[in-house]
């Protein structure tokens, strides 16, 4: 199985609440089958709410082929469709806080381009918290 998908949209991908704060129906990004509102997940990364407890599942990470990964889906801009990505804990830790690592802004990137996403079209890769040689420009500050 790929581990960049882009899936056409369909009743999975239809309109939720945030399963932590019930925020709206939105197509909020959703981990591990659960929809994450903004707020919610950075106050997850600044530990100001319960931290994510997600059973992995045997695929391999985008970005660093290790096993052990959670399923991340987000509905990028302007395309209709849902990427899903297989991310390990450190990864998913990274995006969700915007401060992965040069390396795997471009591994994602390269993957990205695979299924014709560019990174502006995903909310948490957008140019507005990466610059083009993947430094992360506005990190979410975690909480120590």
């Amino acid at each position: 199985m790929d581990r960049v998908r882009l899936a056409p949209m369909n009743d999975t991908s239809a309109a939720m609440s945030c399963c932590r704060c019930e925020a709206g129906e939105h197509r909020w990004d959703r981990i591990a089958g659960r929809a994450y509102c903004p707020n919610c997940q950075e106050a997850i990364v600044l530990g100001e709410a319960d931290p994510l407890a997600e059973k992995a599942e045997a695929h391999r990470c985008v970005v660093c082929a290790r096993r052990g990964t959670v399923r991340f889906l987000t509905f990028p801009l302007n395309i209709q469709g849902v990427l899903e990505l297989d991310l390990c804990a450190e990864h998913l830790r990274g995006m969700l806080s915007r401060r992965l690592g040069p390396h795997a802004f471009h591994q994602l990137q390269r993957q990205l381009r695979g299924v014709n996403v560019a990174t502006d079209d995903i909310f948490l890769l957008h140019g507005e918290f990466y610059d083009h040689h993947g430094r992360a420009l506005r990190p979410a500050v975690e909480a120590e």
